[in-house]
């Protein structure tokens, strides 16, 4: 037999009891067979350190960034902390606490590049209605106000509080590049306009433009210093109320959020009761649409049912009608639910009630306080107590003249005995809002100020303003 190689030596299963020496050369044997392939292709070695070196780097950066990041994130909480306390953080009520919030969410997004869809731009809100409706208020204003911010929050704007015009203007100069709008007050729109420490100007650069300016404005006619361009709306008052608002800007609002949320009773289980729109006693005074028609002596079965909070000196509740007091907006709506109707008086006008007894199944039987003797069915002729839902008909709303007494009982008795399902006007769902909003936010506010300006200039007409 011939003598045996090294390797093929050290390739043989030992008896276990080899030395020192024939374990040295077992592993110089393993390591051999492992690096021969190396040597005869160095490429193979040179590439495999490059993967190691890489993966080590790799490695190293990421716990890098990781350490960095918690750090940075540490700081920046630190700073929002300090800068923007939420003294409590479960409340939803308090506009303060809600502006905190905001400014938390805006600049960890901006600092970690990570906004939403319109994070980055703010709308300023600086209205008692805004801030009052997250506490709850339940004017015409504040529920116009709810529903426009939910608008905004809903399409990822970024939404600010304030109360007053020196609020304003120091909250304005924080972050002038991000705010697309300003949505104020009539009222504080002119004070802003004349106040140098409030618009911009050329010695005030970082005052707030004119053009940023829209007035929130819950009636006909311009409130805004601009006009009637700038000057929001809460119905359509183009198409309604030509004559001084054929420029205003619809903004509208929705109830569908809220209303879709009440659960609607039964028609056959409500009783035969009509709820009375009024929460003042004075609606009952001279404007009062039904004087003469004695409410307690009715020729079906019906109760009346009413909501008072404000009392009067010079006028009394008409007999047959159920005060229940002044009740919350939840106390409202359940007894609205169970009503078969709701009765317009003649005031308040346009309040969003109507339309929320609409989307809970219950129809509005709307006064008609004026008209036209030669053409009394022309219903742009009409003055009505609610002029957007004259256009709609029975069963949802019946328009009738006031003092009126026999349409007055027809109508009643008809909306006693004809169920109606939900309905929401087409322009007051909730998509119709948004819609109108964002158009709103992004429209070229500046190019139109500019062409306002150029008109001033060379008519001599109007107050001039900074760009």
């Amino acid at each position: 037999m011939s003598a045996l190689s090294d390797e093929e030596y050290e390739l043989l299963p030992g008896d276990g009891h080899s030395g020192p020496r024939s374990k040295g050369r077992m592993r110089r044997g393993c390591l051999s067979r492992l690096l021969r392939p190396l040597k005869k292709n160095p490429n193979i070695m040179f590439f495999g350190s490059l993967i190691l070196f890489i993966c080590s780097v790799v490695f190293t950066t990421r716990d890098f960034l990781k350490a960095h990041t918690t750090t940075a994130n540490n700081y920046y909480n630190t700073i929002l902390n300090n800068l923007w306390p939420i003294g409590l953080p479960n409340r939803t009520d308090i506009w303060e606490n809600e502006n905190s919030k905001s400014m938390h969410s805006l600049v960890n997004c901006m600092s970690a590049n990570s906004c939403r869809e319109n994070q980055t731009s703010i709308v300023l809100l600086s209205s008692d209605h805004f801030a009052g409706s997250i506490a709850g208020a339940v004017s015409g204003e504040d529920i116009w106000a709810s529903s426009v911010l939910d608008a905004l929050q809903q399409q990822g704007y970024t939404t600010i509080f304030t109360t007053d015009n020196q609020q304003l203007a120091a909250t304005y100069r924080q972050f002038p590049e991000l705010v697309k709008v300003v949505i104020l007050e009539g009222s504080h729109s002119r004070q802003c306009f004349s106040d140098p420490r409030c618009i911009k100007t050329k010695d005030h650069p970082l005052g707030i433009p004119a053009w940023k300016m829209l007035s929130f404005h819950f009636w006909s006619g311009s409130a805004n210093p601009l006009g009637n361009a700038w000057t929001l709306s809460p119905e359509n008052f183009p198409l309604l109320s030509p004559k001084d608002s054929a420029e205003n800007v619809y903004l509208g609002y929705s109830i569908e959020k809220a209303c879709s949320q009440i659960p609607t009773t039964p028609f056959a289980e409500r009783p035969r009761q009509a709820y009375i729109l009024a929460k003042r006693l004075d609606y009952f005074g001279k404007d009062y649409s039904w004087t003469g028609i004695e409410l307690d002596k009715p020729p079906f079965e019906i109760s009346f049912l009413a909501g008072i909070r404000q009392g009067s000196k010079t006028t009394t509740l008409p007999k047959g009608i159920n005060d229940l007091g002044s009740l919350n907006k939840t106390q409202f709506y359940d007894h609205l639910s169970q009503s078969r109707v709701l009765l317009g008086i003649g005031s308040p006008p346009l309040s969003p009630s109507p339309y929320d007894a609409l989307c809970m199944g219950v129809p509005f039987i709307n006064p008609i306080d004026h008209w036209d003797d030669k053409d009394p069915e022309n219903r742009t002729k009409w003055s009505t107590q609610h002029e957007v839902l004259k256009f709609q008909d029975p069963p949802y709303v019946y328009n009738i003249k006031k003092h009126d007494e026999k349409a007055f009982w027809d109508a009643l008795q008809k909306a006693l005995d004809t169920p109606i399902d939900r309905f929401i006007v087409p322009d007051m769902t909730m998509e119709a809002l948004k819609a109108r909003v964002a158009r709103i936010v992004e429209e070229d506010w500046r190019g139109k100020a500019e062409r306002l300006l150029d008109d001033r200039i060379s008519t001599g007409k109007g107050d001039l303003f900074e760009i």
